[in-house]
């Protein structure tokens, strides 16, 4: 009773998330994770045209995609775990953005075929990133921290047009840097902790016990 009358009487700000080791560690993989994710998706939705198919026909299979991409995260998410999840789609997703890039033009089937499921991939970790992030942050700063993460996702929409527009001097240089970002932060994922079936720290103290 006395610890959690402690924690009423107590106020928390964002700087809160950085002044210990773990939470600092968490605070940072998490933002760039969230940046990374929406970046990279939307990056990979603003270049629809460029896949040779007609563009509502794409942007049907890319909008159907994210049915069976949710469904599969939720069985990995329940059996594989969080962390295994956010960052094996992430991954995924990169490698599937960067390999496109150099598949020949004349090969629309297959170009197509792989971007929608590199879509299906971070529209998946998207879906983890709400779950994962509530996990790991405590209680008396969870909603702070998501409110944190969160605007760092937008962040990285608005980014991704801007880096769209260098593909007119060097054209495979813009799905490079998307891919890239999400491999960067899908490896850094497995620095985090994992959650499933752990109980939800309260306190800052609960995760620096924890890391």
């Amino acid at each position: 009773m006395e610890k959690e009358l402690s924690n009423v009487k107590s106020t928390y700000t964002v700087l809160d998330l950085f002044k210990t080791p773990v939470m600092c560690k968490t605070a940072c993989c998490t933002m760039l994770v969230w940046f990374s994710t929406s970046f990279a998706y939307y990056g990979l939705a603003t270049d629809l045209q460029g896949f040779g198919v007609d563009i509502y026909l794409i942007q049907v299979i890319f909008g159907a995609v994210d049915i069976p991409a949710k469904f599969v995260g939720i069985l990995s998410l329940s059996y594989m775990g969080r962390r295994f999840t956010q960052g094996a789609s992430l991954i995924l997703a990169g490698s599937i953005v960067i390999i496109n890039n150099f598949v020949p033009h004349d090969l629309t089937t297959l170009r197509t075929s792989l971007a929608v499921v590199g879509k299906g991939c971070l529209a998946n970790a998207f879906s983890c990133c709400y779950l994962y992030s509530g996990e790991l942050y405590p209680t008396v700063v969870r909603q702070t921290a998501m409110g944190l993460v969160t605007t760092m996702a937008r962040l990285g929409a608005m980014i991704a047009p801007v880096v769209k527009m260098i593909g007119d001097s060097v054209s495979f240089l813009p799905m490079v840097i998307y891919g890239g970002m999400a491999l960067f932060t899908g490896t850094l994922t497995f620095l985090l902790r994992e959650t499933l079936n752990t109980p939800l720290p309260d306190t800052i103290e609960d995760v620096e016990g924890s890391g």
